[in-house]
Order: C-alpha cells, then structure tokens, then sequence
C-alpha cells in the first residue's frame, strides 16, 4: 500500500516565491498526481499544524484523512509524522510520502514514485528533488559536506522513460519503505535537533556516511553566525558530535545502510526561485494545474 502524510502550515514564512505560488496551487497539484497513481491501495493523511484556510481544509476533507496538531511547528510537526507508520503499525513493505506544502509536483511525479519503488527492491529511500552526483536540484555545485569516495556520476536507470539515480541527499519531502522509517526514527528525531540542514544530515547519515567532518564542524563552532549566538552554537555543536558519534556505530552495522534514489531531473519542485529544479517549465505547471482545479471544480 502507497501512503502520503502531507504535513501542512495555514500562516507564510519570508521565503521569496515565484509570481504564481500559492499552498493552494501546491495542494491541487499534489491531488491532481495522487489521483493519476495506477495503484488501488494508497491513502493520503493532511497533518495540519494548526488552522489551515477554509478552501484548502474543504479540499483536503475531500481527499483524505485530517489530523490537526495545536500549533506544534516545524520539529514537532515533522516528529508527529515521522510516528505516524509505527503508531499506525503499517506494514514493512509499504510505501510512504512525506510531504511539504510548497512543493508543486508534476502529474506523473507519484505514479513514478511508485514505479521506482518496484525497480529498485533493495532502496529504501526515495527523491522526487534531490542533490544527485555533486549537483543540487537547480543544476548549482554541492557547496559543503560531500563524502569522499562519493561517486559524482551514479549509474542511471529509466523508469516509466525517466531517468532515476543513486542520490546524495534529499529535503525533508521523501519517500520511504515503511520498515526504513521505523528503524531510523531514532536517528531523525537526533538529527531534526542539529540545526539547518538536518534533512542532509539524516540522508549521509543512513547511507553510512559521517554526517559533520572536523573541519566543518570547527568552522562552525568558530565563524561568527548572526542567527545563533554562542551558546547556542556550542549547543547545536554538541549535538552534531553526538550524531558523528552515532554515525560511527551506526557505521560498523551494515545491515542497517541504506540506499536513497531519486528522479533526475526532479519530478517535483521546491518554490523558491533560486532553488527551482532545472528541466522543467514550472510556470507552465502551475498553469496546467490552475487549469486542471478549474475543470475539476474542487
């Protein structure tokens, strides 16, 4: 069985946006890819932080199960989804989609999610926009904490005609084997705590690499930082020594490394201009899509 929790905030941050973003948009496009899935069993959870817009909450009414947590924000909202699988004691070998409420997805983006998950028996993870070699989504350089002995041109594979690759890392958007999440929980929730980024670290981390070198790890101890101050640096430091620390028993456990693949280009994307993945005409999709909610009167 497929499962989708999309988790969901009513208010904005101060993120720029392109012209035509709005969650509303980002919904129906995720609704209009849900209901191209060529797979019967498959259910979707709303996990809403708090009071969502009435036109989206009617929508999601309609397309699925609403849970509502009393203004958890982003950590706790992430914690409560990341529970949901064992809470709800889905089956190992199911299939699940966490999902964020900015991204706008091609149609065919879930169908192939699916279709890569039959593919690839041996992957546990999955991305829809992903860092692959040393290139992030919008086609720029990784900039920091690439592992050695990364490969930077993984073996491709097709699927349903598009091609797949072993990834680097992917956001907190992901798709995963039910098993995978239940194991690993523990890891993320350790890693949701090390600050930015926490979503790279949780991919190096479960495919066996150390997550924070020394170099970066002192750089960041000792580079002035306007948004943390010195207290809290140290803080997040120790936190990222507690998880290379967990990464090296982790490590000698290869049972548990896991492998992530991701569609390349992206199926989806994240709606920042600067990060908008390349290969895509998303303007174009979001008009099809504004096109498509039209037609479908929802």
């Amino acid at each position: 069985m497929f499962h989708v929790i999309y988790r969901s905030y009513g208010g904005e941050n101060r993120k720029d946006r392109p012209a035509y973003y709005s969650k509303l948009l980002c919904l129906m496009s995720f609704i209009r890819s849900f209901r191209q899935l060529k797979m019967g069993a498959a259910e979707t959870i709303f996990l809403n932080d708090g009071p969502i817009p009435e036109d989206r909450l009617r929508i999601m009414e309609k397309s699925g199960e609403v849970v509502t947590l009393p203004h958890a924000g982003m950590q706790a909202s992430m914690l409560s989804a990341l529970a949901i699988p064992s809470e709800r004691a889905w089956p190992n070998d199911d299939l699940v989609w966490f999902a964020e409420d900015d991204y706008l997805y091609l149609p065919h983006a879930l169908n192939d999610l699916v279709a890569a998950a039959e593919t690839y028996p041996d992957a546990s993870y999955f991305g829809l926009y992903a860092t692959i070699g040393c290139r992030q989504p919008n086609g720029l350089p990784c900039e920091d904490r690439v592992p050695r002995g990364y490969a930077e041109d993984p073996e491709t594979t097709l699927v349903n005609g598009h091609p797949w690759r072993p990834a680097l890392s992917t956001t907190s958007t992901f798709g995963a084997r039910v098993k995978s999440v239940v194991e690993d929980r523990s890891m993320m929730k350790f890693a949701i705590y090390s600050s930015g980024g926490w979503d790279q670290t949780t991919c190096l981390m479960y495919q066996g690499f150390m997550p924070y070198p020394i170099s970066f790890l002192m750089n960041y101890l000792l580079t002035p930082n306007s948004k943390n101050g010195w207290l809290q640096r140290v803080g997040i430091f120790g936190v990222r020594i507690g998880l290379d620390l967990y990464h090296a028993v982790r490590a000698s456990q290869r049972s548990k490394r896991r492998n992530l693949v991701a569609s390349d280009p992206a199926l989806i994307t994240h709606l920042e201009p600067p990060y908008l993945a390349l290969g895509t005409d998303w303007q174009s999709v979001a008009a099809s899509t504004q096109q498509w909610t039209n037609a479908e009167c929802v």
